[in-house]
């Protein structure tokens, strides 16, 4: 009697418009062998069809979400973990792998080429202030650049403050503000364009005097990695 009333209930359940996953799940039927049996002859109508197809693509839509939650935990949980492992893996830095540090940051935002200037110059540009940062350290440990010798380019655009930027930069690298000075920049493409969030304290550019000597000492260190790894 249980069977039948359990029965009858699954049909009325089917004729809803209800899936077989929900059916077992409502009735704690154990498979779906038991309601294929049971509906054999059951002939949905257009709109128990309709329920059907709905209710299937709700219950696709909200598994295919949780599925999607428990993935991005899971990665976000492994990238944090990845993070911390590779933070703990740096030991204490070296003269000589600042030294390294310095010379590939160069290599990659530094002048190498001076053009049709006579004698070439070391200068450095870069908006990321931990990058900035390292590049001022190394000037100042590995090539005993002194603050006087060390010159601030901001090249901003004309929808950003110069004195927040110029005590930004100084704030950053340690130099006087007055070590700073400003250069605006207006593209047609960009000109009362461009949003304030981007780049709000510009570009820096890194001078240091005297140049030649200290741009061939950084160039030798570059062409000195390059030779180690006979690339």
């Amino acid at each position: 009697m249980v069977q039948k009333t359990k029965k009858e209930k699954a049909i009325k359940l089917r004729l809803e418009g209800k899936s077989y996953g929900e059916i077992l799940k409502l009735l704690k039927i154990p498979s779906k062998g038991t309601l294929s049996f049971w509906f054999k002859d059951i002939k949905l109508s257009i709109e128990a069809k309709e329920r059907l197809k709905k209710n299937v693509e709700i219950a696709y839509k909200r598994g295919l979400f949780a599925f999607n939650k428990k993935r991005t935990a899971r990665i976000d949980k492994e990238n944090k973990l990845i993070l911390s492992n590779s933070i703990k893996s740096i030991k204490p830095i070296s003269d000589y792998e600042l030294l390294l540090i310095g010379s590939m940051l160069y290599w990659g935002e530094g002048t190498i080429r001076h053009g049709r200037y006579k004698y070439p110059y070391l200068s450095f540009s870069n908006s990321n202030p931990e990058i900035i940062k390292t590049y001022a350290l190394f000037l100042r440990r590995i090539l005993g650049a002194q603050n006087e010798r060390i010159k601030g380019n901001i090249h901003i655009h004309d929808n950003i403050k110069e004195g927040a930027v110029r005590k930004f930069w100084a704030g950053t690298t340690k130099l006087p503000e007055s070590n700073f000075y400003i250069t605006r920049q207006i593209s047609r493409a960009s000109k009362f364009k461009r949003d304030k969030k981007f780049l709000p304290y510009g570009t820096l550019e890194i001078k240091v005097s005297p140049e030649r000597q200290l741009f061939y000492q950084v160039r030798g260190y570059i062409d000195g990695v390059v030779k180690r790894l006979a690339i």
